[in-house]
C-alpha cells in the first residue's frame, strides 16, 4: 500500500475507507467530497505507520471521545485527550502520530474545494491558512453540542431525501461553531504571526473578496504594495501552491456555484466575471478542471 499516493488524492482516501469498512468500528459515511465518523476507532493508523511525513489534501476535524492521540504537525506535538477537538487543515504536514489502543473519535474530513464551496467561495478568517492546526478542549456541554452536530451530519448524509443545500448549511454551522470556540478559548493572537503569514492572510482575504472580477496576480500585488514576483515567492513558500493557483481555484469555486445554483447562461457568467469572451471562460474552466462548464452543470443538475 502506497500511503502517500493514497493520501495525495481524495478519491484514493475515500476508496481506502470503503475497502476497510469491515475493520472500522462505529458509524461512518463516505461521500464524494467528505467523510463523517461517529464513535470510530483509529482505522487510518495502518495507512500512516512508517510513511511519515504525510500531507493529505483534506481538512480533518475530530473530537477525542475516548483514549488519546498525539500527532506531530509541523514539528509541534498535540497531545489530545477526551474532550479535545483537533483541527488539521489540508496543507498541514503530519510528521508523526500515536494513538491509544482504545481511542474513539467523532468528526469529519472534507476537501479544500468542498469547504470553499459551502462557504460560497469565501473562507472564514480562521481557515485561511492551509497549514493551520490547533487543538482546543471542550467542556461537557460543548462536547455534547459537537456530538449532536456529528450525529446530525451523519443522519442527514444518510438520507436521500435531504438536499445538498441543507447539508451544506449544517457544515457551515459546524465550522462556525469551531471558529467561535477557537476565538473564545485560544490565547494566540494575530500579533504573533510572522510578516509572511500576515501577507498570506491579507492576500487570501483579497482573493476571496475580488477573484470574481480580478483574475491577475498584478492586481493583488499592487494592493499589497509589492511586486508580483515577490508576492508569488511568499505565497508559494508559505502555502505550497502558487499565488495564481489560489486565484484560479477561488474563481473556479465561484463559477461552479453559479453553474450549480443559478440559471444564468454561460455568456451571462462570462460577462459578470469579466472574461473577455464566452470562449475565454470555457477554455479557462476546462483547463483548470478537465471538463467543460456545460458538462459540470449537467452532472450537478
Amino acid at each position: 500500500m502506497n500511503a502517500k499516493k493514497v493520501l495525495s488524492d481524495t478519491n484514493n482516501i475515500l476508496s481506502f475507507v470503503k475497502s476497510e469498512r469491515a475493520h472500522i468500528e462505529g458509524d461512518i459515511y463516505v461521500g464524494s467530497k467528505f467523510l463523517i465518523t461517529r464513535n470510530c476507532n483509529s482505522f487510518f493508523k495502518p495507512l500512516l505507520d512508517n510513511n511519515y511525513p504525510i500531507k493529505a489534501n483534506v481538512a480533518r476535524i475530530a473530537m477525542v471521545k475516548k483514549g488519546w492521540c498525539e500527532p506531530t504537525v509541523g514539528y509541534k506535538k498535540y497531545h489530545c485527550k477526551p474532550g479535545d477537538l483537533l483541527f488539521i487543515n489540508w496543507g498541514a504536514t503530519v510528521n508523526d502520530d500515536a494513538f491509544g489502543h482504545d481511542t474513539i473519535f467523532d468528526g469529519f474530513m472534507m476537501t479544500e474545494d468542498f469547504m470553499r464551496m459551502v462557504f460560497g467561495g469565501k473562507l472564514p478568517e480562521l481557515f485561511l491558512s492551509p497549514d493551520l492546526c490547533f487543538s482546543i478542549h471542550l467542556d461537557e456541554k460543548e462536547q455534547m453540542v459537537w456530538q449532536q452536530y456529528t450525529q446530525m451530519l451523519y443522519s442527514l448524509s444518510s438520507l436521500q431525501s435531504v438536499s445538498d443545500e441543507t447539508l451544506n448549511f449544517l457544515f457551515v454551522s459546524v465550522l462556525n461553531y469551531v471558529q467561535s470556540q477557537y476565538k473564545l478559548m485560544t490565547t494566540e493572537s494575530r500579533g504573533g504571526w510572522s510578516r509572511n503569514k500576515q501577507v498570506v492572510e491579507r492576500f487570501i482575504r483579497l482573493v476571496n473578496e475580488n477573484a470574481k472580477i480580478e483574475h491577475e496576480l498584478e492586481f493583488y500585488a499592487s494592493e499589497l504594495c509589492m511586486t508580483a514576483h515577490y508576492l508569488g515567492v511568499i505565497i508559494k513558500k508559505e502555502t505550497g501552491i502558487t499565488a495564481k493557483e489560489w486565484i484560479d481555484k477561488t474563481l473556479i469555486t465561484l463559477i461552479e456555484l453559479e453553474l450549480r445554483y443559478s440559471n444564468k447562461s454561460l455568456k451571462m457568467i462570462a460577462d459578470e466575471y469579466k472574461f473577455v469572451s464566452l470562449s475565454s471562460l470555457c477554455k479557462f474552466y476546462k483547463r483548470r478542471t478537465g471538463i467543460t462548464a456545460t458538462a459540470f452543470r449537467v452532472t450537478k443538475s
